[in-house]
């Protein structure tokens, strides 16, 4: 069974287009380490997968990888300075048999590369010129992806921020030592902070598609 008909079966009741099922699946709590546990991140549909997820997850992804648990040389994913192209296409595809072919999360690997604009040495599977193709026939796609990826971590941060600012006016606020003629004026301002944290934590959920998976 192909990974988006795995998904499609185990998010019933979607009936919708392959990315609407991805959304709903990436709406579950911790979705990177179940696609990784579960091979959603390899083989060619894992590509359609990987382009869903945002930066940080790609990076929280690659802990699942080969890379992470052996820690291979990295040269050998590169070519040397003076080493024949000969010498180096057979290193590169014993790099790609004893690494890349088995790593349960090479398609995150190959798209945070192109995330990063990187076609150097191999990532993901994928050799110099493949990154470099896909590149420039993905362009348009990859500039949207890194503006959502820039989006999303500023709406984190802000939410971050929120969320603090409740536990800072609470204990700055509403201690003992506090009169009790101010404690309604501390009380509306500590809701208005709350208000805030929540508004944002909405907007995150439903931009993520968390309400609709709810």
């Amino acid at each position: 069974m192909s990974t988006r008909n795995r998904i499609a079966a185990e998010t019933p009741g979607t009936g919708g287009s392959d990315e609407t099922e991805i959304a709903r699946y990436l709406a579950q709590a911790d979705p990177v380490d179940v696609l990784a546990a579960g091979g959603y991140l390899s083989g060619r549909d894992g590509h359609l997968i990987a382009q869903q997820l945002r930066r940080s997850q790609l990076r929280q992804a690659l802990e699942h990888s080969v890379c992470h648990a052996v820690a291979p040389d990295p040269d050998c994913f590169y070519q040397g300075d003076e080493e024949p192209d000969s010498d180096w296409r057979r290193r590169r595809a014993a790099a790609i048999r004893d690494h890349c072919a088995i790593c349960p999360v090479r398609a995150a690997c190959a798209e945070l590369a192109l995330r990063d604009n990187d076609s150097h040495g191999v990532r993901g599977g994928l050799a110099q010129r493949k990154l470099a193709l896909r590149l420039k026939t993905e362009h348009n796609r990859l500039a949207t992806a890194r503006a959502e990826d820039t989006r999303t971590a500023r709406d984190q941060n802000e939410l971050i921020r929120a969320a603090a600012d409740v536990q800072r006016i609470a204990q700055q606020y509403m201690g003992s030592s506090v009169p009790a003629g101010r404690r309604a004026e501390n009380k509306a301002a500590i809701l208005s902070a709350v208000e805030h944290r929540d508004t944002l934590r909405h907007a995150h959920r439903t931009q993520t598609g968390w309400q609709d998976a709810a």
